[in-house]
């Protein structure tokens, strides 16, 4: 999470502060059993202060999904900011997801279990609006090498699947147990079969 400039920054760190106590305290003793007093002992604010900031605990609960999420998707959007080659991009953003979720293991729980929680609903609206931006930016780097030929002409759901659907099932084995790969050949292996499966013509080497 970014800080704004300016006299906000404060305001801006202790906010941030809730959310990661928050998160802590969701992972550690569980959202049902989690109190606005765990997360207060735990961020050193004051309960005016976390109020201030968030009316309710499923308030403060969607803003940790939100966070994670937008934490997640700029991390995907630096990383093929600076990739011309299209084998690259695919490799990095294999690499940024998988690293992410070893890296960021209770924001990828949170965000694994929590998606259809009650409380995810007042959030819907702003996640359908990061996800619709998220979608545009990474099909701007699919878009130029497709029409370079360096990657097949598939349909954007095809694409999407194919990227993210290998990378989300081993997220699944990850945190299941189940897993018997470890992450960084993973990231290797995920990667080729990923690329192989999107490269144009004569690209797949």
């Amino acid at each position: 999470m970014r800080q704004k400039k300016g006299r906000h920054t404060g305001t801006d760190s202790r906010r941030r502060d809730i959310v990661n106590a928050a998160l802590n305290c969701f992972s550690e003793i569980g959202f049902s059993e989690t109190s606005m007093e765990d997360i207060r002992r735990h961020s050193g604010a004051s309960t005016g202060s976390i109020y201030h900031h968030f009316k309710s605990k499923e308030q403060l609960a969607a803003e940790v999904y939100i966070e994670g999420i937008h934490n997640y998707q700029e991390g995907i959007i630096d990383a093929l900011a600076g990739c011309e080659d299209a084998r690259e991009g695919i490799f990095a953003l294999i690499s940024h997801h998988l690293r992410w979720m070893e890296e960021n293991k209770e924001w990828s729980r949170f965000l694994f279990q929590k998606r259809h929680s009650v409380f995810m609903a007042s959030a819907e609206e702003k996640i359908a609006v990061m996800n619709s931006e998220f979608g545009k930016n990474i099909s701007k780097f699919f878009l130029r090498h497709i029409h370079a030929g360096t990657i097949r002409a598939l349909p954007s759901d095809i694409i999407i699947s194919l990227v993210f659907g290998p990378c989300m099932e081993f997220t699944r084995q990850y945190f299941s147990g189940h897993s018997c790969t470890a992450v960084d050949e993973a990231v290797r292996q995920v990667s080729e079969a990923v690329w192989r499966a999107l490269a144009g013509n004569g690209e797949a080497v």
